[in-house]
């Protein structure tokens, strides 16, 4: 069929072997140490690989305190960053400490890894969001983890959760809705999160609104990992056109979505600050 989803490498940055053996034998107990500030938000100074297996150690970390009532995290934030969703959160006190308390901030665009040269505190390697979740969906397949699909429309919401357990037999997928959450609607929504209690959170509102809705919401919910993937939920219910694979492998999936949205140009002059930032940090800022 036209739009199903297939398990693409360029998404998942893996081949078929044993998930779980790719991320065990990682050490993850030195990654708070490369932990770098690049302007006014941290990222990681790791690979792809290392933030997943932190992901999946915090994850086995959370539950078995759980289980044994010994202490409480909270929820773990993702968010993704490109030029210019780093410039918005920039602007936005609220946003900007969500950022910085984040569990993990993920380099998506090829400008992260410019502006991370620039000051002398160069990244690995661009991480995808849509490869990094990906590989989530592999280990929540592998280990049982559970995972709550919130956000987009229904027929999207649909569409992907067909995919996945298509693709993903047995996934368990405890919950679903669309990212309409206005008013009842939102409570019975939250509620239902909290019941059903899941590993993994995808938020796929669009970035502005998912990170509106995490900032708001997060105090209610329990122990998971909630990643914003924005509007990637149409590009992997296969409704929306991905960008080229040229483009995406090297982080410029955001000048891809400008071209095919003339009516939102008006960005590049916030991709224009963050350039100009990005010199101000290089060249007059004091470490």
């Amino acid at each position: 069929m036209k739009n199903e989803f297939t398990l693409d490498p360029t998404q998942t940055n893996k081949d078929d072997s044993d998930p779980i053996l790719e991320y065990k034998n990682i050490d993850t107990a030195l990654i708070e140490a490369q932990k770098v500030k690049l302007g006014k938000i941290p990222f990681y100074r790791v690979t792809s690989t290392d933030l997943v297996a932190h992901s999946i150690h915090r994850l086995d970390t959370m539950r078995e305190k759980k289980a044994k009532s010994t202490g409480r995290f909270g929820p773990q934030v993702v968010l993704p960053f490109d030029p210019y969703r780093y410039t918005w959160v920039r602007f936005r006190k609220r946003m900007l400490k969500m950022a910085n308390s984040s569990f993990i901030n993920l380099p998506d665009g090829a400008g992260l890894l410019y502006m991370s040269r620039s000051l002398k505190t160069p990244l690995p390697e661009l991480i995808s969001l849509v490869g990094y979740a990906m590989n989530l969906i592999r280990i929540a397949h592998a280990k049982e983890y559970t995972v709550f699909l919130l956000g987009s429309r229904d027929d999207v919401v649909e569409k992907l959760y067909i995919n996945f357990r298509r693709s993903f037999q047995g996934l368990r997928i405890v919950g679903r809705h669309n990212g309409y959450l206005k008013g009842a609607v939102g409570e019975r929504v939250l509620e239902a999160i909290r019941k059903t209690d899941p590993h993994i959170l995808f938020v796929g509102m669009g970035y502005h609104k998912g990170m509106r809705w995490i900032e708001e919401n997060r105090k209610h919910l329990g122990d998971l990992i909630i990643v914003n993937v924005g509007g990637a939920f149409d590009t992997l219910a296969g409704t929306k056109k991905k960008a080229p694979a040229f483009m995406a492998a090297n982080g410029y999936t955001w000048l891809w979505r400008a071209l095919n949205r003339p009516y939102r140009w008006h960005r590049l002059f916030l991709v224009v600050y963050w350039f100009l930032e990005t010199a101000y940090f290089r060249f007059f800022k004091k470490k």
